[in-house]
């Protein structure tokens, strides 16, 4: 069993075709080589995890704090202790239960999520998962969250609106943190990470059945570990483990994943009055692992209670046996084990080069253009001058903006407003230089900015908007008024060279949403403004789910078609440039179930990146999971397709269906098992 868990080329391209995406066969190759020397799987695992002592098993159950030397006391690092004596080493992780921010001395800043899934670019996403663990090594850290998908729907700021657009970019992270030695954790949103423009929260106290969730969250954590080929679980994050009912007997029994589950603190509940309940619930509930943070000793569920359940014979020494063999299991998928990182070799240098080009390179695919009236994106330089405005805390990065928009040959002047500029009884905030600009570039982060967009595109200029915020609920009171808006996401410096190239039409616009731009409104009801809940609503969203401009021109879809192939259904169509530049196209399919099936309504079901010569036509073919279109039978533990007509539609978001291709399907059942097998190539012809 070991060499099923070890990276291949065979794996990697049928992992990849859960998610219709394409890589070129050196990127297959080259990561296979990479990491083909990887953990020896599931048996070593095993045979390991026999080899120790009861008291080595049950100290490598949990991460406590344990702070580097040299590090000055990070409170939030966490150690694995190993076990010397068969030379397993001591591993190091951040605190899970901590929300997305810079890690103490990392090198490269937080995986910036959104802007990467709206690249709909797998390989990008992979180098990413590389660039990240090189930081992470560096650091001496063997194991990495990675947002995206989650045991619980939770938002669509850290965990995907789509499973699996998320699902498949996810994995791809992981499959580049694996390669390096990093074990990525998928999940668990904070609750500090829940984010709606309205501020909600959902309440988690009530247990939801894990098989109510196989074909919405749970699906994507499935498919990043699928196309990772390997990794961790994290459950706990807004609310306990517990609340997902059958947690582990999906994961090891359905699924038949070897690897773990793990919690951050306070995710497997708390001890009191040395009640061991939690503990029993957290091992029922298919807990591996518990991190431990400092001064928690309330949330060790996993010390001396579990001694003591040990002892008492509430949790025999088999079952803690098996919990040790799904931790092993995880480290040996990353060869951390193997090649632990070494504290010697800390240090906290700058941001490299190759960080630096790989963030330029995502804002470049990333950037979205929403809306383009009158072309005035890209700036023309025959136009005359535009002028920026910005309100002061945005100077900074204006101000690297205008200086790249110079290096381009635009005259560009940087204008800072006086705070409240626009708000209504002070129309003369806005700087004198507006009145007589022809073309304004308006970098915006917030509804603050509102009026004073407002007001501006009242005075009759043209107008460009780029919000430089992650929010997808973000209110555009102005959208009729102005030309041009570019969604851009939350600011980096190193976004500046590449929005300069695309506004100034030195590169092309390719990004295509990962999430709904609801606008701050939502049908009656929504607990979760996804593209799915405004389909089944019959309302429009302000901009839908997979949408996204170009300046350079438009593509056409044409011939679908769609026939079975065992657990896929195969889809093919062809995608032609009529236009004299190159546009890089992303189109999209989507599936429907019958109209009399449960959860029937339209979903993504995968996708191409591929890039169009001018005038050219090119021919795809992308294979399409069955699992999509199935009902989860927890009894048989695998996927039930009722006999039907299913439709797969052809389009560039999720509102522009262009083509439409229907399949009759007999009754089918899906193995549950993650996918190790190849399934049909996805092909360019």
């Amino acid at each position: 069993m070991g060499h099923e868990l070890r990276h291949s080329a065979k794996w990697y391209v049928a992992t990849l075709c859960m998610g219709a995406v394409f890589l070129p066969p050196y990127i297959m190759q080259s990561h296979a080589a990479a990491v083909a020397g990887g953990g020896t799987g599931a048996s070593h695992a095993a045979d390991m995890a026999g080899r120790m002592q009861p008291a080595e098993q049950q100290a490598v159950v949990q991460a406590r704090p344990a702070p580097a030397p040299g590090t000055g006391g990070a409170a939030d690092l966490l150690a694995w202790p190993g076990v010397p004596r068969l030379g397993l080493p001591v591993l190091r992780m951040p605190d899970f239960a901590a929300s997305a921010a810079p890690a103490a001395g990392a090198s490269l800043p937080p995986l910036p999520w959104l802007a990467l899934a709206a690249t709909w670019d797998p390989d990008l996403a992979r180098r990413a998962g590389s660039a990240r663990a090189r930081s992470e090594w560096q650091q001496a850290r063997a194991v990495l969250r990675v947002g995206g998908v989650d045991l619980l729907p939770s938002g669509r700021l850290q965990a995907g609106e789509d499973q699996v657009l998320a699902g498949s970019m996810v994995g791809m992270i992981g499959a580049g943190l694996l390669a390096g030695h990093v074990l990525p954790v998928f999940g668990s949103v904070t609750r500090e990470e829940h984010a709606r423009a309205d501020g909600a929260v959902p309440d988690r106290t009530t247990q939801v059945p894990v098989a109510r969730l196989a074909s919405q969250s749970l699906l994507g954590v499935a498919m990043a570990l699928e196309t990772a080929h390997g990794g961790a679980i994290l459950c706990g994050g807004l609310a306990p483990c517990q609340t997902v009912t059958g947690l582990g007997a999906m994961v090891h029994d359905a699924w038949r994943f070897p690897g773990m589950v793990m919690t951050p603190p306070g995710g497997a509940g708390m001890i009191r009055d040395a009640d061991i309940a939690p503990t029993l619930a957290a091992v029922a509930a298919g807990v591996d692992m518990e991190q431990v943070a400092q001064d928690e000793g309330s949330h060790d569920v996993f010390g001396a209670a579990l001694r003591q359940a040990v002892r008492d014979g509430s949790v025999k020494p088999a079952q803690v046996q098996a919990m040790v063999m799904h931790i092993l299991a995880s480290f040996y998928m990353s060869g951390s084990l193997e090649h632990p990182p070494s504290f010697a070799s800390v240090h906290n240098g700058a941001q490299s080069t190759s960080a630096d080009t790989l963030m330029a390179d995502v804002e470049a695919q990333g950037a979205v253009l929403l809306q383009n009236e009158n072309r005035v994106v890209p700036f023309d330089p025959a136009w005359g001058p535009v002028l920026m405005l910005v309100r002061p805390a945005l100077r900074p990065a204006a101000e690297k903006l205008a200086d790249a928009l110079r290096h381009t040959g635009l005259n560009v002047t940087l204008s800072v407003t006086t705070e409240g500029a626009g708000a209504p009884g002070a129309p003369g905030t806005l700087p004198p230089a507006t009145a007589q600009a022809a073309r304004t570039l308006v970098l915006s982060d917030g509804n603050d900015d509102n009026r004073m967009i407002s007001t501006l595109a009242e005075m009759g200029g043209h107008v460009a908007v780029v919000l430089v915020a992650d929010d997808p609920d973000r209110q555009m009171p102005w959208l009729d008024t102005v030309d041009s808006v570019v969604q851009a996401w939350a600011w980096r410096d190193e976004y500046a060279q590449p929005l300069a190239a695309l506004l100034s039409g030195q590169q092309d616009f390719s990004g295509h949403l990962p999430v709904t731009l609801t606008g701050g409104f939502y049908p009656p009801g929504m607990a979760d403004a996804d593209y799915r809940a405004f389909t089944r609503a019959h309302v429009i969203p302000l901009f839908p789910f997979g949408y996204g401009l170009s300046t350079h021109g438009h593509l056409t879809l044409s011939d679908l078609r769609v026939v079975r192939d065992g657990n896929h259904m195969i889809a093919s169509f062809a995608v032609t440039n009529p236009d004299d530049a190159p546009v890089r196209a992303v189109p999209q399919l989507y599936v429907e179930m019958p109209d009399d099936l449960p959860g029937a309504g339209r979903r993504l079901a995968g996708w191409r990146s591929v890039m169009v010569a001018p005038g050219h036509t090119v021919r795809l073919s992308v294979p399409v999971s069955l699992r999509l279109v199935g009902q989860w039978n927890p009894t048989g533990g695998n996927w039930t397709v009722a006999a039907g007509d299913y439709t797969l539609s052809l389009g560039l978001s999720s509102v522009m269906m262009m083509r439409h291709a229907t399949l009759h399907l007999p009754a089918l059942h899906v193995p549950g098992a993650l996918d190790s097998t190849p399934a049909p190539a996805v092909t360019a012809e």
